[in-house]
């Protein structure tokens, strides 16, 4: 069984070396043998396969999937006793419909894969609401509202220096390439670095901290600017990735959950092809097609080509024999999360919509830095889904149980609604999921981002095999990093990888 029972439930609870220097580590790289040691002892494998692909999210479904479609063998281990990954659909308590704990969005036009799974699924899909006012609560308390898709006019000398600074990053984020950014100035400074290098005022700073907490977890000061700005142009651009309408990136939401993709995935694999509770622990190569991949339980694979589509950061928990490249070992040792939680607060009614508020406000005080109306009226079901993220969002964490985190929010909704009663006298319930304690996630969510001084040394391989590893999942996507688009390419991608090495391909 999976190292920890998957239920829904509502729980909160190191910079690299100089540039020269791990320049010189890679390059100074020992060669790898072709083999390993004919002394070690290798165990008996349980199983033989074509391919074996460790994770079931979406990536390493859609990578399982095209291997079988080319009429090879392949196994999946997953340490979970579900499938899905950061996908994650779990049913309120009151009944009124299912929530998404972890990837919630999609859209119809440039998330073709994911539009082509929706029909195929029987997915009903919902449109983000942008009808009515937004709210954009300031460090001081101060409110302001704005129709969707403006900027907030406090005066119109911040208004300016707001876009000023949008329009910045979005000129700089759609000069990079997506598969292959180099930059090695932006990747010199943090983002924070590179809003004060752009002359962005301190309310400018304020507004675009919210971009890196919302979309990563991540503050300002703890994240590349390469990094960020290739991040949002592989969803199109900054402006792309941060709309809720057409095209945008939160534009459509799926009324069944979004788990209904990997369900119906793993429902096109034959029987006992994944296997779950089954942690894997080490990978040996020992020569070219004969690798085994060993689990915590003690079971044993055999097979010519592994797919790792698990989040980089739990690479870290795999024993890899022989060792990673110099390249790879950074990338998996410099990968982190930010703080990311979503909670989804279940009210009686949708208030704010009758106040003609469409339920998006964005915060720079917290505890949650955005809210979202993820209602379903078709089942009665009026949610506001809280963000929690970055620095705001951890010390929200910390709060002694659940009750206090729950009032935390439903005050801040008060406070941003100007009627502090109201979201608790409408309050039903509510439901959230803390990734940060998920260790088979990588120990958070939605996606890993890089500091400073990485990604223009070892960002080269980021998709790159290891022999007859080769490495999946959204953060090696070219295209909507982060999203579940940039999960099912990136497995479609790493499954034509690995058949390329093995015989009867019909891709």
């Amino acid at each position: 069984m999976a190292r920890r029972p998957q239920t829904c439930h509502y729980s909160c609870s190191s910079t690299p070396a100089s540039s020269s220097r791990l320049e010189i580590e890679i390059e100074a790289t020992v060669a790898v043998p072709d083999s390993v040691p004919t002394s070690l002892s290798l165990p008996s494998p349980t199983e033989t396969t074509d391919v074996l692909i460790i994770g079931a999210g979406l990536s390493g479904l859609m990578a399982a999937e095209t291997i079988l479609q080319s009429g090879h063998s392949c196994i999946v281990l997953e340490g979970r006793d579900r499938v899905g990954g950061k996908t994650w659909s779990c049913p309120l308590p009151s009944g009124t419909g299912v929530v998404d704990l972890g990837a919630a969005w999609i859209n119809d036009t440039n998330q073709s894969m994911m539009y082509e799974l929706a029909k195929r699924a029987g997915a009903e899909l919902i449109e983000q609401n942008t009808t009515g006012n937004c709210l954009l609560q300031r460090e001081d308390g101060a409110l302001t509202a704005f129709p969707y898709g403006q900027t907030p006019c406090i005066t119109p000398q911040i208004q300016k220096e707001i876009e000023l600074i949008r329009d910045t990053a979005e000129l700089d984020c759609q000069s990079l390439s997506t598969s292959r950014p180099q930059n090695a100035e932006l990747d010199s400074l943090s983002f924070l670095a590179y809003l004060h290098s752009r002359n962005a005022s301190p309310i400018a700073v304020a507004n675009a901290s919210v971009w890196t907490r919302a979309m990563l977890g991540q503050e300002p000061q703890d994240i590349s600017a390469l990094y960020f700005l290739n991040y949002c142009k592989s969803g199109g651009g900054l402006l792309q990735m941060r709309s809720d309408r057409k095209h945008g990136a939160q534009y459509l939401r799926v009324r069944q959950g979004t788990q209904i993709f990997a369900k119906t995935l793993a429902e096109s694999l034959p029987t006992d092809t994944i296997r779950f509770g089954q942690r894997v622990v080490g990978i040996t190569q020992v020569q070219k097609g004969v690798n085994y991949v060993k689990t915590e339980s003690g079971l044993v694979i055999k097979a010519q080509k592994v797919i790792c589509s698990v989040p980089t950061p739990v690479l870290k928990t795999i024993k890899f024999e022989p060792q990673l490249p110099a390249a790879k070992q950074l990338l998996v040792d410099s990968f982190r999360y930010g703080y990311y939680t979503k909670v989804m607060l279940s009210f009686r009614t949708a208030w704010w919509a009758d106040r003609g508020f469409c339920g998006l406000a964005q915060s720079f005080v917290g505890p949650a830095s955005i809210y979202r109306d993820t209602s379903v009226p078709e089942d009665g079901k009026w949610v506001l889904t809280a963000f929690l993220a970055g620095d705001a969002g951890r010390k929200w964490s910390g709060l002694g149980s659940q009750r206090e985190r729950e009032l935390a929010l439903l005050e801040q909704l008060g406070a941003i609604y100007g009627d502090k009663d109201l979201p608790k006298r409408e309050f039903v319930e509510a439901l959230g999921h803390e990734w940060s304690t998920e260790e088979l996630s990588g120990w958070g969510c939605p996606c890993p981002a890089l500091p400073p001084g990485v990604l223009t040394l070892a960002g080269d391989a980021l998709r790159e095999p290891f022999r007859d590893v080769h490495f999946v999942g959204t953060e090696t996507a070219e295209e909507w990093k982060g999203y579940m688009e940039g999960a099912v390419r990136s497995g479609k991608r790493g499954a034509v990888e690995a058949v390329k090495g093995l015989t009867r391909s019909q891709l």
